[in-house]
């Protein structure tokens, strides 16, 4: 198995995409590329990935003369052609944390849901809503400093995986379905210490194996 694991600043995964790669090497199982060339998805060498790992985003903030900031997209044309075109031929998709924050439009269609605001970033539980599923197996509930996303979401996607905020449970795990390919998207990952998490590497582990392998 080949996993991509793209890397970018844009929402700090640069800073996680290492530590991730680095614990998908160590398991033996699967064989994982880290680069930051986003041109790859426009190019034929993503054929040769079973799965792509996507936490730079669709969208970055940019500052204006006047101090404001305005979404853009952080993907050309062509490169967001390719991903889609990629995991609905088949192949998998693997969405970090920044992948949903601000999206629209067939984005959201490709991840299941969107966000656009957070409470502060704290210390909670993720619990494990679907033991059964072959991404959550093994995976026992874990505490995590991270952000939970207020998501709004397709009702058809699968929650693996939720934490509480405001008396209410908040989606930190799903899976989906596009086209012919598979989608896991987590929510978590706003800094590298919650990949350095044991059970965060499991999960998403199994998340990389059941996208590329349905």
């Amino acid at each position: 198995m080949k996993v991509l694991v793209l890397s970018g600043p844009n929402h700090r995964f640069a800073d996680s995409a290492s530590v991730i790669h680095d614990f998908l090497a160590a398991r033996g199982d699967m064989s994982a590329e880290l680069t930051d060339d986003k041109g790859v998805l426009a190019s034929s060498q993503l054929n040769e990935f079973d799965v792509c790992v996507f936490g730079t985003g669709f969208t970055r903030t940019v500052s204006q003369p006047d101090g404001t900031p305005k979404r853009e997209p952080d993907l050309t044309a062509e490169q967001e052609d390719g991903l889609f075109q990629f995991v609905s031929g088949g192949k998998g998709l693997v969405g970090i944390h920044g992948t949903a924050w601000w999206i629209g439009g067939r984005a959201v269609d490709l991840i299941g849901g969107h966000a656009n605001w957070h409470p502060p970033g704290g210390t909670f539980t993720v619990n494990i809503d679907d033991s059964d599923h072959p991404i959550t197996q093994g995976v026992e509930a874990f505490e995590v400093e991270d952000e939970i996303y207020m998501s709004a979401y397709d009702p058809y996607i699968h929650i693996l995986a939720s934490a509480e905020w405001s008396e209410k449970q908040h989606p930190m795990a799903w899976v989906k379905s596009y086209g012919d390919g598979r989608v896991f998207y987590t929510s978590l990952g706003h800094g590298p210490g919650t990949f350095e998490q044991p059970a965060m590497q499991q999960l998403v582990g199994q998340g990389i194996q059941w996208a590329a392998n349905g």
